[in-house]
């Protein structure tokens, strides 16, 4: 989220999405229903049309592999892990670096006493907000967007949109901090532990430090590790593998979870006929940490 990685990067993990929740198996589907609808017309129009849909899909598979399934079952997950604390009863929604996300329409009955805040750039931001308007109910939606560059702002903004740092918030960073200075994920992590609230999580993906080194040999690893450097983004924050308890507790956060590519396969994957539907990106883990 520190720059922008451009309306076209958050229009091209929508299609994902959007992709995803066509799939027949409804206990592999997407959740994400509303994704399409974020999509400029073209693409939209294009994705439904089943053929061409699998042509981009077949094509997607081979420069990225595992990467669509990662949309799947991150956005099952992370849901998932809203609804939780929705339920255990959470006041504030801050979205970093949200991109096309849709939870703020998807969840808005278990949202509707939860103030939400949707981070990002200012120009990928303008385009959200106003396809977001055009969605059911969209204009019966609160959400406060806040126009931020990690690289170069602090979430301090928050306080001018009416945030408040007493209450119990759920932070999702989703697809973010991988392309990002360290400094700028230390200052993002040490705002969520002095700012927020008793009881205040974080869930976000993160990707090995290997990665970040080209020593990665995981399941698509060298694939992404070309794409995103070919795009002129390349990778540039990772922890090391196996060490995101020590992280996490340098920085004042206490580990809830940590989902493998094997654990979101085996959790979000499963056919009904019980068969794993397909192979996640190995180098990749998703966190939810506490503040201590």
């Amino acid at each position: 989220m520190a720059k922008n990685r451009g309306k076209s990067t958050a229009a091209g993990v929508a299609a994902m999405r959007a992709i995803g929740a066509l799939e027949d198996d409804p206990s592999v589907r997407n959740p994400d229903y509303l994704a399409a609808r974020l999509l400029p017309t073209g693409l939209r129009l294009l994705l439904a049309i089943r053929p061409l849909a699998r042509m981009i899909l077949k094509q997607y598979h081979r420069l990225l592999p595992g990467n669509y399934y990662l949309h799947i079952v991150r956005t099952k997950h992370i849901d998932a892990i809203l609804k939780e604390r929705c339920g255990q009863g959470i006041r504030q929604l801050v979205i970093l670096g949200a991109g096309f996300d849709t939870r703020a329409y998807r969840f808005r009955e278990i949202l509707k006493d939860v103030k939400v805040f949707e981070i990002d750039h200012p120009g990928t931001q303008a385009t959200k907000k106003a396809r977001a308007a055009r969605l059911p109910g969209g204009t019966d939606v609160s959400v406060t967007y806040v126009p931020v560059d990690f690289n170069n702002q602090q979430l301090d903004v928050l306080f001018e949109s009416g945030y408040s740092e007493a209450l119990p918030t759920l932070f999702v960073w989703e697809g973010v901090c991988m392309y990002i200075t360290p400094q700028a994920v230390d200052e993002t992590l040490s705002f969520v532990k002095r700012h927020s609230g008793t009881g205040s999580t974080i869930v976000f993906d993160y990707i090995f430090r290997s990665m970040v080194e080209g020593k990665c040999d995981y399941y698509g690893a060298r694939e992404s590790a070309a794409f995103v450097a070919k795009r002129g983004e390349p990778y540039t924050f990772g922890i090391e593998e196996g060490a995101i308890q020590d992280f996490l507790r340098s920085r004042g956060f206490r580990l809830l979870s940590e989902f493998t590519p094997l654990d979101m396969e085996q959790t979000y994957l499963k056919t009904v006929d019980g068969t794993v539907r397909g192979k996640v990106c190995g180098y990749t883990n998703v966190v939810h940490a506490a503040k201590e």
